[in-house]
């Protein structure tokens, strides 16, 4: 019995939502929505009853199945955590987000020259080039290009 389908979205809380907008548009999303949560029903659904936030619905572009990065961007805006920083793949729960591509190579170097910053060199793994890049406030983004295509999905 399949349990799920696919991926459907995944949901970031940002300080900036324009400069992740920016990132994520590099990869081929796309705005579809916005609405502004200000109490209500969605609201409530969060667990957040007197939540306000910016919600940005941003789609993959000639993708199926529909997959979406979902942007929050809280008002008044969340102080800064001094916690662990995101980037360290150590702790504990969220660890990172992965995206299948066709050429690391040239996906790479299309993220580098618009100054996002690779974490570490590529690694091939489990019939997968992979690499790290550190996405916007600060969560940890991996491609992943499949090199044997009878071991990866289609």
């Amino acid at each position: 019995m399949t349990v799920v389908r696919n991926l459907d979205h995944v949901t970031i809380a940002v300080a900036n939502a324009a400069n992740a907008i920016k990132f994520f548009e590099l990869l081929g999303f796309r705005k579809q929505h916005v609405a502004m949560i200000d109490g209500g029903p969605p609201a409530r659904y969060m667990g957040m009853p007197d939540m306000k936030a910016q919600h940005i619905t941003l789609a993959l572009e000639g993708v199926e199945p529909r997959f979406e990065i979902q942007l929050l961007e809280f008002d008044p805006r969340a102080p800064d955590d001094p916690g662990e920083h995101p980037t360290n793949l150590r702790r504990r729960g969220y660890n990172h987000l992965a995206f299948r591509v066709d050429d690391i190579a040239t996906v790479t170097s299309h993220l580098m020259a618009n100054g996002v910053n690779m974490l570490n060199e590529e690694m091939d793994y489990i019939s997968r080039r992979l690499r790290f890049f550190e996405g916007p406030e600060g969560i940890t983004l991996e491609l992943v290009e499949w090199i044997d295509p009878d071991s990866g999905p289609a």
